[in-house]
Parts: C-alpha cells; structure tokens; sequence
C-alpha cells in the first residue's frame, strides 16, 4: 500500500511561490534588456569610448593662441632630371692575396678558413615624420594611425580596428607636405569608428591636427567634405604625384556595406588645408 501523500499547497502559498517566481523572471528580463540598451549604445555612439578608450577619446588638446592663417601653396615640384646622379656607395673593399710561391712568415699564423657568418636582417628605418595621430578639435576625438600599403588588389589597406585609423605610407607627410592620405572605419566589429565623425559632424572650416612620430603637431583646416560612389571617387583624391599640392586628405565609408562587394557603396572625402598659426 503506497502510503505517499501528494503534498498539497494553501492558495496564499502559491502564491508567494509564483511571485518569487515572477520576480527573477522580472530581474532576468531586466538584465537583458539593460544589457540590449549598453550594446546599442556602444553600436552606435561614443558614450562608453571614455572609459574603454581613455587615452584617445575625451582627451582636450588645445589649439595654439592666436590667429591663423592658410599656408601658401608651394611651387610645384620639379621631377629629377637626366643630370640628376645617385650616391652608387662604396665599393667593396679590396681582397689581399699571396703572390704565386709566396708563404707567409712563421710567426704568422696560417689563416683558416672561417665560417660565413648568418646575415641578420635590419629593421627598416622609420620614417619620423610619419603621422601617428589625427585629432579633432571640436570633438575630442584623437585616432592613432598606422603606417599601411596596398593588398593584392592594389587597394589601400585599412586598419582592423574602431578606433585606429591608417595612414599610405606612399602618401606625404606633415613634414614634407605633398597628399597625405588617411582612412579610417566608420563602423568595425559592431563599434561605430573614430572616423564616423567625418561623416556625421565634421564641418568646413574645423581643424584637425596631426602629430608626427618626432612628437611634432601640424594643423589643417577642413576645406570642404564631399560624398562619391565608390567606383567614381576622383584620382585627384589619391593624387600623389610629385608637386601635388600639400594638403591632408581624411577618408571613411558612408555605412551602406555590401557584402556580395565587400565593401561599402559610398565614401566621404574631407580635404583639409594647412595652417600657421602666428
């Protein structure tokens, strides 16, 4: 005889159980939809960038006092010409040889013969006028830049990160001017990029600064921000043919990817200009 009783509850006390219940379901629900606002929110705004990125977003670099002015365009550049010669370098040193019978004297050890030694590679002097940075005035926004070249394809590489950007390192140079050529993401990985602001707020006639690797800072003006279709950006835009006038020039994509292309539809070009500040 199966002498086991079914436990039995009062109404008050399922009723306790089911709202114990309901509140971690509630406490549950909570947690995710706080945790569905915090990733929205870093998708696609900077407001967490402060604390995850402190060293580059929300940082203050001021401007130098006074007026400034446009610097004036140099004049073009002359391409090296037929009497134009290269340091060939020096030659190789001389080898001694004995004459033919001839020996060398006793107290002179015999030379042996000794190993080649193992060539060892030498890292590729860097360049100090190269840009490591580009800030935004205005927006508190300082992107580190990486030096880049091109793939396979013959396209200028991009960096694989939100908040780094990548400088051509065929491009110029704040020191020694010509077109220098940056890109950065608008978005990378679910993270709206330090680039976006190209796109979203920067304007004709901000400034923007460079710091080169020598710890040197350079400023330009924004001269103008045009959209093109990514088949018809202008060769003007990654002209860097020698006399090419000296100006910085910031690319991101428009948002609108593709991924059959694997790229994103449009750019957005802003050309800015040096300036002096006196």
């Amino acid at each position: 005889m199966d002498t086991k009783q079914k436990s039995t509850y009062s109404k008050e006390a399922r009723r306790k159980k089911n709202k114990r219940f309901n509140t971690i379901l509630y406490i549950i629900a909570g947690l995710l939809v706080v945790a569905g606002i915090v990733i929205i929110l870093s998708d696609t705004t900077y407001i967490f960038n402060g604390i995850i990125d402190p060293d580059n977003y929300g940082v203050d670099i001021p401007l130098p006092t006074g007026s400034f002015t446009i610097v004036t365009p140099r004049p073009d550049e002359s391409t090296p010409g037929p009497d134009d010669t290269s340091d060939p370098g020096s030659p190789d040193a001389p080898h001694f040889t004995l004459p033919p019978g001839a020996t060398l004297p006793p107290e002179t050890p015999t030379p042996q013969p000794t190993a080649t030694p193992k060539p060892t590679a030498t890292p590729a002097p860097q360049n100090p006028n190269r840009p490591v940075s580009v800030y935004f005035h205005g927006y508190s926004i300082n992107c580190p830049v990486d030096p880049v070249g091109y793939d396979y394809n013959g396209v200028m590489k991009t960096v694989r990160a939100h908040n780094r950007a990548a400088w051509l390192r065929y491009s110029g140079d704040p020191v020694s001017g010509g077109n220098i050529i940056i890109a950065g993401h608008n978005k990378y990985s679910g993270k709206l990029g330090y680039f976006n602001i190209i796109k979203t707020d920067l304007k004709v006639g901000d400034i923007v600064s460079v710091e080169t690797a020598a710890g040197e800072r350079y400023y330009y003006q924004v001269e103008s921000i045009n959209y093109y279709y990514y088949t018809e950006v202008p060769y003007t835009v990654m002209d860097m043919s020698p006399g090419t006038r000296d100006r910085l020039t910031l690319i991101t994509c428009q948002g609108d990817f593709n991924s059959n292309l694997g790229t994103s539809m449009h750019r957005v070009v802003a050309v800015c200009v040096p300036i002096t500040f006196e």
